[in-house]
């Protein structure tokens, strides 16, 4: 069984770090583009965001004792292979890691106009949320 302890304290992480987003989402992109420091929030908050997806995604994993990720971007193809996430929703996962990537990795080659459009719609990361939820949900009703 999952340690549903552990993967809600990641959920509040997540959800912490997409209110902290929300809050910056009536920024023009103009606005956005000239101040270095909401950009410095918004990516800091992306990637904080996205690490907590990706530990729940491997804590999951690793207490049902499922196959290992070679790397971060596979975690959503074994959950979406044991039914945590739906197939439609893995590439979405994947895309997330991938900019995760690009953030800690890759920093003078982000695209501000992409960012920008991301902070407008945090609901991948809500979606997220939501399946790992209703994940946690299912566990504690076949286990009771």
């Amino acid at each position: 069984m999952v340690s549903h302890n552990v993967i809600i304290k990641r959920l509040e992480k997540l959800e912490q770090a997409i209110k902290r987003l929300e809050q910056k989402k009536s920024i023009s992109l103009e606005e956005f583009k000239k101040n270095w420091e909401t950009q410095d929030v918004v990516l800091r908050e992306f990637q904080v965001a996205i690490e907590a997806c990706i530990d729940i995604s491997n804590h999951i994993i690793s207490e049902k004792g499922w196959e290992s990720p070679e790397k971060y971007t596979d975690v959503a193809d074994i959950l979406c292979k044991h039914g945590v996430i739906p197939e439609e929703f893995s590439g979405t996962l994947r895309k997330m890691i991938a900019f995760r990537n690009i953030i800690i990795n890759d920093y003078a080659e982000i695209d501000l106009e992409a960012v920008h459009l991301n902070l407008s719609r945090p609901d991948d990361l809500r979606r997220f949320a939501s399946y790992v939820t209703e994940f946690l949900e299912k566990e504690l009703s076949t286990n009771s």
